[in-house]
C-alpha cells in the first residue's frame, strides 16, 4: 500500500484527523469546525489526503481503516486519538471496532447517516457517480458544491468569502476522482450498532443542529451505543467558539501516551 503524505503540526501525542467526502488537507485549513491551529498547541496533528486523492484509490471507509492502520504503523504509533469528519467519523469507528488497541479516543465529528437511513443516500450516490465521467466536472456535482451550505451562515457572515474558497477547492480534484469517491460512498457503511456498542474508549460527538446531510439524531444515536461518550451540537458561532474549548479539555483528560 502506497502510504499518502502526511501533514504534521504541534507537538504532544498524536492525534489523526481524516476529512470529509467532498474535502480535503486543503479545504480544511481553509475552515474545520475543530481549530486545527489550537489544537496542535496540544497534541501532534498528522492529516493527510485519503490515496493522496489517486483516480485509482478505494475509498470504501473499511479499506480507508486499513490505510489509517498503515500510517500508525509507519509512523511507529502504537495508539493514537483519532478524529473525523463525516466519512472521516464512519471510517474511524471501522479503525476502532478491528483495532481498538490502537486507539485512544475518538472525536466524530458530524457523523453521517447509517444502516437504514444510509440506503437512501447509497442510491442518490450511485446516480451522482452514473453522470461522472473521466474527461470533465458534470454541471450536476457543481451544482451540488455550491449547493453546500458549508461553512454555516455564521461563519460565512464572519470571514466573508469562505464558502467560495471550499467551494473552489471542491472542483479541483480530478473528474475521475469523483466516479470512485461516489461508488466507494455508496458501497460504505458505519460498523453494526452492536460492533459500535462494545466501543470503549473516550469519545466526544460533535453534531451541527440544522445539517440535512448529517441528521443530528445519527449523533444522537452514536452517543447512546457508546458508553460514556459526550456530545456537543452547535448551533451558532459562541457554540462554534465554545466547541474549541471542549475539545481542549476533552484531551486534556485523557493521560499521555508515547510514540515507541
Amino acid at each position: 500500500m502506497k502510504l499518502p503524505l502526511l501533514h504534521i503540526t504541534g507537538s504532544g501525542q498524536p492525534f489523526i484527523w481524516l476529512h470529509g467526502m467532498m474535502n480535503s488537507v486543503e479545504s480544511d485549513s481553509v475552515y474545520s469546525l475543530i481549530d486545527f491551529e489550537q489544537l496542535a498547541r496540544q497534541v501532534t496533528v498528522i492529516r493527510y489526503n485519503y490515496s493522496n486523492k489517486s483516480i485509482t484509490g478505494n475509498y470504501t471507509w473499511e479499506f480507508l481503516a486499513e490505510e489509517l492502520l498503515a500510517v500508525l504503523d509507519n509512523q511507529k504509533i502504537d495508539q493514537s486519538i483519532l478524529g473525523g469528519l463525516s466519512m472521516g467519523s464512519g471510517t474511524i469507528l471501522h479503525a476502532a471496532v478491528n483495532y481498538p488497541e490502537r486507539v485512544k479516543a475518538l472525536i466524530l465529528v458530524t457523523p453521517p447517516p447509517a444502516w437504514e437511513s444510509r440506503e437512501e443516500v447509497k442510491k442518490v450516490y450511485r446516480k451522482i457517480a452514473s453522470k461522472t465521467n473521466p474527461e470533465n466536472i458534470p454541471e450536476i456535482l457543481r451544482r451540488i458544491v455550491v449547493w453546500n451550505q458549508e461553512p454555516p451562515q455564521y461563519y460565512e457572515q464572519l470571514y466573508p468569502g469562505i464558502r467560495e474558497k471550499l467551494q473552489d477547492l471542491r472542483l479541483t480534484f480530478k473528474p475521475a476522482y469523483y466516479t470512485r469517491l461516489y461508488l466507494d460512498g455508496a458501497n460504505s457503511d458505519m460498523p453494526s450498532r452492536e460492533q459500535i456498542s462494545k466501543i470503549s474508549v473516550p469519545t466526544l460527538i460533535i453534531a451541527m443542529d440544522q445539517d440535512a446531510n448529517h441528521p443530528l439524531e445519527m449523533a444522537k444515536e452514536l452517543h447512546s451505543l457508546i458508553k460514556g461518550s459526550e456530545i456537543e451540537v452547535i448551533s451558532n458561532l459562541q457554540d462554534h467558539l465554545n466547541l474549541q474549548k471542549k475539545v481542549h479539555k476533552f484531551l486534556q483528560k485523557l493521560p499521555e501516551n508515547n510514540k515507541s
